[in-house]
């Protein structure tokens, strides 16, 4: 039987896009368009030059293809973080090699052959990218998202917030509330204060994608949707995670 590359490239293309899609989806993570298709067309390639490769470098590859492909397509909180996207990335994998596997035998079809695995995987995929979109817009509709502004090193900001009840985050030295910033808005922070800000301390952060310590820096004159907040002092939580429509976590106590 005559195998194409271009089949090949195809059917590993959708299906690590399915992987990589799966993995975010049950994690709860935003997808990263570039790192996304980094991962995604390295899984391919390296599916298509791997029967030409010496025995040795086969090995190598198994060893090491799904934790640089897992490290490629996101960001970590740490270790823990990783290590749980890993297991997951290889759970999924080990599940969808079954179920292909187990489709061959059933139909005496080498499945992965055929144009018609990339096209099921890629709807899918498809499918997938749908349903998160469709969870993500009524979501958006339950929540509720307000104007904040602050003042930091002296420069007022204002950023998009939410009203999270689940974030109780509190400073155990001074008892202040402690919101916390996305990637971008700390970045703009550090930028705002010349990379210097000044850190006060760490704060430990318990979410279902892991445990992590994150820096705090004091944040004064706190108004939510034009009102002064109780107390208009606050703790910021410099995270390194991208949020979906807004740049700070609220404290619960605040709003």
């Amino acid at each position: 039987m005559t195998v194409y590359v271009e089949v090949v490239l195809l059917n590993n293309l959708a299906v690590d896009a399915l992987l990589i899609g799966a993995t975010m989806y049950l994690r709860n993570r935003k997808i990263r368009k570039l790192r996304f298709a980094i991962a995604t067309v390295l899984g391919a390639c390296c599916a298509v030059g791997y029967a030409a490769l010496p025995e040795a470098w086969k090995y190598v590859v198994r060893a090491l293809l799904a934790p640089l492909m897992v490290l490629i397509f996101d960001k970590y909180g740490g270790i823990k973080d990783y290590s749980a996207s890993l297991a997951l990335f290889v759970i999924l994998t080990f599940a969808l090699g079954g179920i292909v596997s187990g489709i061959s035998y059933l139909t005496g079809v080498e499945a992965e052959n055929y144009l018609i695995l990339g096209i099921t995987a890629a709807g899918v995929f498809a499918g997938l990218a749908a349903l998160r979109a469709l969870v993500a817009s009524k979501s958006s509709l339950k929540r509720k998202l307000c104007s904040v502004t602050f003042v930091f090193n002296g420069q007022e900001m204002t950023a998009k917030g939410l009203c999270d009840s689940g974030n109780t985050l509190t400073d155990e030295v001074s008892g202040l509330p402690v919101v916390i910033f996305s990637e971008a808005l700390a970045d703009s922070i550090r930028a705002s204060s010349g990379n210097t800000c000044a850190v006060e301390g760490f704060i430990q952060l318990k979410t279902v994608n892991g445990e992590s310590s994150l820096p705090i820096v004091r944040i004064d004159g706190v108004k939510i949707g034009g009102k002064q907040c109780k107390g208009s002092q606050a703790y910021g939580a410099l995270s390194g995670q991208t949020f979906d429509g807004y740049e700070i976590i609220l404290q619960n106590t605040m709003f």
